[in-house]
Order: C-alpha cells, then structure tokens, then sequence
C-alpha cells in the first residue's frame, strides 16, 4: 500500500505515477505486506520528500531535498536502497556471526506509535512543546536497537532491553551510548 501526501502545492498525476513506479522497485526488496507513507513538502529552497517503509512495526525511512521535485524523489529513492542494503548486510553478517536468526524474527516485533495530543498551553507554560509521541517499548538487545535507530535516521532509540530495563541508545563521535532508565 501506498500512501502519498503533498503539502504546500498540488501533486500533479505524472509525479505520483513516478513515484509509484519507483516504490514498485523497492517493493521487491521488501517482505509482501510492507507499506509506503510518502510525504512531499514544497519548500522556501526547493521540495522535500520523506518515504516511510512499515512492515510490521518495523520502520525504514528515507529522505532528500532538491530544487525540483523529481530529484527529491530520486535522492530519497536513493538514500531508501542504501539503507536496505545496509539491512541486509548487517542481517548476513549477524547470522553469519551468530548462527542464529533471532534478529530478523525481532526486526517483525518493533513498533512506534505516533499520536499528536492537544493539550492545555497554560499546563505547559514553560516549555514550547510542539509534538508529543508515544512509543510503544518492544524488547530487544543492544545491537537490534541501534539497527533500528539507523534504519530511522534518528540519532537516538528508546526500547526495553532483555534484562526487562528501559533503555536510551544514542549515536556518539565514535560508536554508541546507551542510558539505562531507573
């Protein structure tokens, strides 16, 4: 399935034909039920396109600007393969490591609910909070997060660990940090 949103100008048929046709590549790369959300956004300096891949929880997304629309939706196109070759590298050399296809069956289970809350201005006087999430803690190891931190494009994750502790991972100069919540 999917689903294309334009914001800020009115997406011509061609362009969504496009787009179409080139999520119909990546599709053979994906499992049978995977979704696409894509969104396009007119910009001061050009477009930019942002495509979220949903396969059960799980989630890929892919992003890119440019001054015309099309070589947004290459870029994103583009940047979308990468991060799922990257995947299936990583799958390849996690069995290949481990013997065990624990990961990719874990990679089924992650999930992340977004909902958008109003709530009383006066309440939260002191802060500008603009958007509230709500995520859903699915456990897994260490090493499942940061894969599903990168395939994100976020600089941080927040998951339950094995050992049943909330836990933060985040991206540093050389590696990862993970916080543990008490």
């Amino acid at each position: 399935m999917i689903n294309i949103t334009a914001r800020g100008f009115e997406l011509k048929q061609g362009a969504r034909d496009g787009i179409e046709k080139e999520l119909k590549r990546i599709e053979r790369m994906l499992p049978e039920n995977a979704g696409f959300d894509v969104t396009l956004k007119k910009e001061k300096d050009g477009y930019k396109c942002d495509i979220t891949v949903k396969h059960f929880g799980s989630y890929i997304r892919g992003e890119g600007k440019a001054d015309k629309i099309e070589p947004a939706i290459d870029e994103t196109v583009d940047d979308l393969k990468r991060k799922l070759r990257k995947l299936k590298t990583y799958f390849v050399d996690k069995k290949r490591k481990s013997g065990v296809d624990e990961l990719a069956e874990a990679m089924d289970d992650l999930s992340e609910e977004v909902s958008m809350d109003n709530f009383d201005e006066a309440y939260y006087s002191s802060v500008d909070i603009r958007r509230t999430k709500t995520v859903n803690l699915n456990m897994m190891t260490d090493d499942e997060a940061a894969v599903q931190m990168e395939m994100l494009g976020h600089s941080f994750f927040v998951y339950l660990g094995i050992d049943g502790e909330t836990k933060i991972i985040y991206k540093r100069k050389k590696g990862y940090g993970v916080l543990i919540c008490e």
